[in-house]
């Protein structure tokens, strides 16, 4: 799959433990359909890849702050958000990127 646009910045890498203490804007990260279409298609191969074959994922996503990535398993694709492990959730509205 595509890696992350390099014009990104400052990228900080958390562990996923820390989604529960983000606070999340309420627009869309992405303003054009087709790439919120692009996300939602690799957010599916990446649950259906994590749920098969235990292959986890880069997640870059952008909160109040500053663009994020996480390394884990999604477990869920829900009409809005995703779920990872512990069942804390990120808004599909505010994923730069899906690395698989």
């Amino acid at each position: 799959m595509n890696r992350i646009n390099k014009s990104y910045r400052n990228i900080n890498v958390i562990d996923k433990s820390e989604v529960a203490n983000l606070k999340w804007p309420s627009e869309n990260f992405y303003k054009t359909q087709d790439k919120i279409d692009e996300i939602l298609v690799k957010l599916k191969v990446a649950l259906v890849l994590g749920n098969t074959e235990k292959i986890k994922c880069k997640i870059y996503f952008r909160d109040f702050v500053s663009i994020k990535m996480i390394e884990t398993t999604i477990w869920s694709v829900c009409e809005k958000n995703i779920l990872i492990k512990s069942g804390m959730w990120i808004p599909i509205r505010r994923i730069v990127e899906i690395e698989i």
